[in-house]
């Protein structure tokens, strides 16, 4: 054989490990010049109203920061799949983004049933990501690409508990709790009970209202029949505005509850007077905050011509895709699926404004904070106004 030819086989297979190698390095989805993410968020449907912001702060984000030059010089391209909040479209969504569009990550891959759906797609393409969602089994034990994003339903309503028995100023709080039968609201049900009995406050009454209800006359019937001076609603935010317009039908006139996914603006411009005695928490800051976050999240609204109608929730999307960002600058010029992991679990007290609490990730741990800010109705300006500076629930 004639030597030439072998040594220009060899030649030519140095240069092809090479290249292979310079891909490598370069990582999935990534190029000299631009950064490939997918992100998997309902965008059509019942529950568009939830991904549509959430998705919209996100993108918006990215958009900021190529402004800015991009990441390490690189620019940020999102590819936007809708699943309609159906699990196996998340899973076939996740599919194409991860084989047929190859890019580096997927941000988030959906609520809980979506991201469950999905694990075996996590951990196959290492998709390092944060879930729309809070369920503690996505860290515990720990899943060593998924990052938790906010305090969980148990924390949440551990905190409000605690400001009922610290804060309110009641002086015999008799609890109703009102509770979809979704997971949320029967851990969040479960959570006000355990955290009520340690106080000795009574829980009176324990009434059902389903996510899709459009009134709830026997419920605020039920409730004060049971004398309840507070309740706690464990739903999301079209059921409990549909709460509080019935407790003025009745001249009702409790004060009232909610978690993360009901504590929005929205609530104050649907039911106006009705939104006086109402008190949210959430994980997030909120849209009227005076705080450099903040004021950057409305900025960066402005400038990219949102309108989000659930403000909270593009508060939120910002904030990943903030998370995101970091992470991926700290990677550095070798960014892929491995770098931006390890480059997640650096953060420490990471701070964005007051958009988060603190953030801190490690190896040992994706957890997220347990801090919330409390919130309450603001009735002439049309929004709710932190009253609160970030809070845990207390060791008992």
């Amino acid at each position: 054989m004639d030597n030439r030819w072998i040594k220009g086989a060899v030649v030519f297979a140095a240069l092809m490990l090479l290249s292979a190698s310079m891909a490598t390095a370069a990582g999935r989805g990534v190029t000299d010049d631009t950064i490939k993410l997918g992100l998997v968020l309902v965008k059509t449907g019942p529950v568009a109203a939830l991904g549509l912001p959430n998705g919209q702060g996100m993108v918006d984000y990215m958009k900021y920061i190529n402004d800015q030059g991009g990441i390490n010089g690189r620019k940020v391209e999102i590819l936007w799949e809708d699943d309609q909040f159906q699990a196996p479209k998340s899973v076939a969504a996740v599919k194409k983004l991860m084989t047929r569009d190859q890019v580096l990550t997927v941000i988030t891959t959906g609520g809980t049933t979506q991201t469950i759906a999905n694990l075996g797609n996590i951990k196959n393409y290492k998709i390092t990501n944060i879930p729309n969602a809070l369920a503690v089994e996505f860290y515990e034990p720990l899943n060593p690409y998924i990052f938790a994003m906010g305090a969980t339903y148990e924390a949440q309503y551990h905190c409000i508990v605690d400001y009922i028995h610290d804060d309110l100023g009641i002086k015999d709080p008799r609890i109703g709790v009102v509770y979809t039968k979704k997971e949320y609201g029967k851990v969040g049900l479960e959570a006000i009970k355990d955290r009520a009995k340690k106080y000795d406050i009574p829980v009176v009454a324990e009434l059902v209202l389903p996510t899709g209800a459009v009134d709830a006359s026997s419920q605020v019937l039920a409730l004060q029949q049971a004398e309840a001076n507070i309740v706690i609603t464990c739903d999301v935010l079209p059921p409990v505005i549909s709460f509080i317009k019935t407790t003025q039908k009745y001249d009702y006139a409790p004060v009232i509850f909610g978690f993360n996914w009901a504590t929005d603006d929205m609530i104050v411009k649907a039911c106006g007077e009705g939104a006086t005695n109402y008190i949210g928490v959430n994980f997030v800051g909120g849209w009227s905050d005076d705080s450099h976050g903040l004021n950057l999240v409305r900025e960066i609204a402005a400038k990219y011509g949102s309108d989000p109608g659930l403000t909270s929730l593009y508060v939120n999307g910002v904030g990943v895709a903030w998370l995101f960002a970091e992470a991926m600058k700290r990677a550095g010029e070798d960014l892929n699926p491995d770098t931006l992991k390890e480059a997640m679990e650096t953060l420490r007290d990471y701070d964005t404004g007051g958009v988060f609490p603190p953030v801190t990730y490690t190896q040992q741990s994706h957890a997220p904070s347990e801090k919330v800010k409390f919130f309450k109705a603001d009735v002439p300006n049309k929004r709710l106004i932190t009253i609160t500076d970030w809070r845990s629930p207390k060791k008992m």
